[in-house]
Order: C-alpha cells, then structure tokens, then sequence
C-alpha cells in the first residue's frame, strides 16, 4: 500500500509550503481589523502540506507528528509573548531559537 492510501497508518510526513501566500490577510479589510485590535505584525499564517489521508479518527497522532516532524520544527514560527520576537519551534539546549 503506498503512503496516504486509506488504511496507511504510516507516520505522517509534512513539508512546509514557503511560497504558499494567504491573500485575504493583507487585505485592507483585513489589515484594518487587525490594527484596532493590536495584532498587526502579530499574525503570520504558514502553510504545511502532509503525505497522507486525512483521518479523524487518528487526529493526535496527526498532531503529534506535526510538531514532532523535522520538516516543522525549524520552520513553525511562534512570536513569543515576553519579547514580541518571532521565534521556530526548534529548540536548541532546550530553549526556543531567535530567527
């Protein structure tokens, strides 16, 4: 069976999508709506594809393989609430790196 056929219950791979752009949050609208409530340069949406079927029935493994994946860790940006910078989930001696 190859991976992503139904019935696969293979580990999840993910591969971040850089190019992949989310038109709708720099639209004016948008941008207006995210200024008054102070999240303006505190948003940033990504994208991840992943190599098989979808199945609610295995939704944390699905989570769990996400953040445990290679492709991810050095490259899901989180903005830390302390300093305002963005951060990767990849850790380095256990504490989160500075892009």
């Amino acid at each position: 069976m190859a991976a992503g056929e139904p019935g696969d219950l293979g580990v999840y791979s993910f591969r971040f999508l850089p190019q992949k752009t989310f038109q709708s949050l720099s639209t004016p609208q948008t941008t207006s709506r995210l200024r008054q409530w102070s999240m303006l340069g505190r948003i940033e949406a990504q994208a991840f594809g992943f190599d098989q079927t979808f199945q609610t029935y295995r939704k944390d493994d699905f989570v769990m393989a996400f953040f445990k994946d290679p492709n991810v860790i050095p490259n899901l940006k989180l903005l830390s609430e302390s300093s305002g910078e963005w951060l990767t989930l990849g850790f380095a001696s256990g504490r989160l790196r500075k892009l």
